[in-house]
């Protein structure tokens, strides 16, 4: 196998996103690149359910993957990852409802568990639902809206690019300097040179 891009893991027989979002919900909605682009000129991460259940246990959402195709179920999260990056990006209230729908499914599916030091918390339960990890990412999308930092929420503005991260500094301008922002000093370069 080649080597990855510098904004790729490899991850078994999977490239995935490098993750620098600054949390998990980003980290879904940077599944997809080009945000801002046509249809045909994304680039979709997820290609498969069995993609996304790599994802998902790579960025720890789930501890366990669930193997197997399921395009219904990628349609589903497709669905959720487009509410979660109008809603977070552009403030779309009407993606609100759908995130809303998701992550208040995972609630009801949540159980109290208690930890050997006697701490006890809500989680998901283990198991073999395939709607497991699409139950955790609204989670973590739920959880994203629930902080002050979704205010802090930027997107880069590289080529083909739109991926969200927290800027906490206000200072923060690309996704990744070695990436988009590399590439845009080489645009900035040349077009100094030309003119």
């Amino acid at each position: 196998m080649g080597k990855s891009p510098p904004y790729a893991v490899r991850v078994g027989d999977y490239l995935l996103p490098k993750p620098l979002s600054g949390h998990p919900a980003l980290e879904l909605c940077n599944t997809l690149a080009g945000w801002d682009d046509p249809p045909e000129r994304r680039n979709e991460w997820l290609t498969g359910y069995d993609h996304f259940a790599v994802w998902a246990e790579y960025t720890e959402l789930v501890e366990r993957r669930q193997s197997g195709s399921d395009d219904a179920l990628l349609t589903e999260v497709r669905a959720l990852r487009s509410a979660a990056y109008r809603l977070f990006r552009h403030g779309d209230a009407t993606a609100f409802e759908v995130v809303a729908a998701y992550a208040n499914e995972a609630n009801a599916h949540r159980r109290l568990t208690r930890a050997d030091d006697g701490s006890a918390r809500f989680r998901l339960p283990a198991g073999d639902d395939r709607r497991l990890p699409l139950l955790a990412a609204a989670l973590a999308v739920a959880d994203l809206l629930d902080r002050p930092e979704r205010a802090t929420v930027r997107a880069c503005p590289g080529d083909g690019c739109g991926w969200l991260f927290l800027d906490p500094r206000g200072r923060r301008v690309w996704c990744s300097m070695s990436t988009c922002g590399n590439r845009a000093k080489m645009r900035a370069h040349a077009a100094r040179r030309r003119g």
